[in-house]
C-alpha cells in the first residue's frame, strides 16, 4: 500500500508539472505574439528614398517637415473588425508625400476567403488588396457644420494611386506592405484623408471599401515624426 500511495503521489506531482509547463507555454505563446505584433520590422518602417523625396531631403539640406497623427490603428466597423491596422503614416510636406504600411495577419486572409467565398485562401505572397488614398475636401470652409460628407455640395473627393509597387514584408502571422504616394497636399480645404483598402476583385469606388483607415483629419493635432537614424542613412 505505501507504495502505492507514493506511485500516485509521484504522479500527481508529474501531472502538476505537466500542466503549470502548459499554462507557461500558452502565456509565452500569448506574450510572444502580442510583442510580436508590436514590433515593425525594419524594412516596411525605415522611410523609403525614392527619387523626389531625396531630391527635396538634399534640396533643404534635412530640414524636413514631417508628422503625423494619432489616429485609431484598425479597421472598426463589424464587417472588418481588426482585419487591417495603420503600422505608421507619416505626412512629408515639402516632397507633398505619404509614405504608410498598414499590417494584416492571416486570419484576415481567412476572412476575405470566407467573405468573397473563394475557393482557396488567397496567399501570403500575393497583393490581394488594392489600396488607394481618398481624400475629402471642404467646398463650403465658411461652414465646417457640413464637413460630415453626408452633404454632397459641401465636399470633394479625389483619389490617389499609390506610387510604383509596394514594399512586401512577412514574418510569423502578420503580412506588412509599404506604399508611397506623391501629390498629398494638406492645405486648410482638406478635411480627412484616409486610405481605402479593397479586395482585388472587387475594385467598386461607387461602393464603400472592404476596410478604410483614417490617417489625417483636420481637428486632430499633427504629432512632429522625427527622423531616426535608419531614415537618415536611407535617405542619404
Amino acid at each position: 500500500m505505501p507504495q502505492k500511495k507514493y506511485g500516485w503521489r509521484v504522479a500527481g506531482f508529474v501531472l502538476k508539472g505537466l500542466l503549470a509547463l502548459l499554462i507557461v507555454s500558452i502565456i509565452g505563446i500569448l506574450a510572444f505574439r502580442i510583442i510580436d505584433s508590436k514590433i515593425v520590422p525594419s524594412k516596411v518602417k525605415t522611410l523609403t528614398p525614392n527619387e523626389k523625396l531625396c531630391e527635396v531631403y538634399k534640396e533643404y539640406d534635412g530640414n524636413l517637415t514631417l508628422y503625423y497623427q494619432d489616429q485609431g490603428k484598425y479597421t472598426r466597423e463589424d464587417k472588418n473588425y481588426g482585419y487591417f491596422a495603420n503600422e505608421g503614416a507619416v505626412f512629408i510636406e515639402e516632397a507633398q508625400q505619404l509614405q504608410v504600411t498598414i499590417s494584416y495577419n492571416n486570419s484576415t486572409l481567412e476572412h476575405t476567403k470566407n467573405d468573397y467565398r473563394l475557393p482557396k485562401t488567397p496567399s501570403r505572397d500575393d497583393q490581394v488588396y488594392s489600396i488607394s488614398l481618398r481624400i475629402m475636401y471642404d467646398l463650403t470652409p465658411e461652414n465646417k457644420d457640413d464637413n460630415d460628407g453626408k452633404t454632397e455640395s459641401a465636399v470633394r473627393y479625389e483619389r490617389i494611386m499609390p506610387t510604383g509597387d509596394p514594399i512586401s514584408h512577412k514574418k510569423t502571422l502578420y503580412n506588412y506592405r509599404k506604399f508611397i504616394f506623391d501629390n498629398v497636399v494638406i492645405d486648410d480645404t482638406v478635411i480627412a484623408v484616409l486610405l481605402d483598402i479593397h479586395y482585388v476583385d472587387d475594385v467598386n469606388y461607387a461602393k464603400d471599401a472592404y476596410g478604410s483607415l483614417c490617417l489625417y483629419h483636420f481637428e486632430e493635432e499633427n504629432l512632429e515624426y522625427k527622423l531616426t537614424l535608419a531614415d537618415k542613412n536611407a535617405l542619404k
